[in-house]
Formats: C-alpha cells, structure tokens, sequence
C-alpha cells in the first residue's frame, strides 16, 4: 500500500506494529510523520508531498511485472491530488 501523504498513514502505524509509539509522532527521536522506509519494512515508499503515490505505484507494478511477482500494488490518493501528478 503507498499512501500519497503522511498523515494518511497514521493508522498504517498504528496497524503495522508501531502503536505503542504513536505518542512519539512528529517529535525529535519519535515516528516520522510520513511512511518512511527506514522505519518499518511495511513502509515501501517514503511519502511526504501530495500527487506522487501514482507514478511510484506503477513503477513498482512495473518492477513487479519484470520479476515476475503476483503481489498487488495499491495506491490510496487524496481528494488533493486529484488535481496533480498522474490523476491530473
């Protein structure tokens, strides 16, 4: 799942294992306010600015495809990023 911006992925946090930590958001040593992948292995895309879930779905559907993979790629957009990037 790639979110296009961070606060979609609080409750991603919180479901992948990072709930006792949810406290610590945005805060100097805490949890990143945006999916980071040095954070968690769940966190495949490091999402910050609106419009660019799209494009890195497709690129990693893409990647998938040529490895052979079955995985499923799914990106969730914001009424925000309608207006930019691929969904534009």
């Amino acid at each position: 799942i790639i979110w296009d911006v961070g606060h979609q992925a609080y409750p991603h946090k919180i479901l992948t294992g990072r709930r006792d930590r949810i406290r610590t958001l945005r805060q100097s040593e805490g949890l990143s306010g945006f999916t980071k992948r040095a954070e968690s292995d769940y966190d495949p895309f490091g999402a910050a600015h609106s419009s660019t879930s799209i494009s890195s779905g497709l690129g990693m559907a893409v990647a998938r495809d040529l490895k052979g993979g079955d995985n499923n790629v799914i990106a969730v957009i914001g009424d925000g990023a309608m207006s930019a990037g691929m969904a534009y």
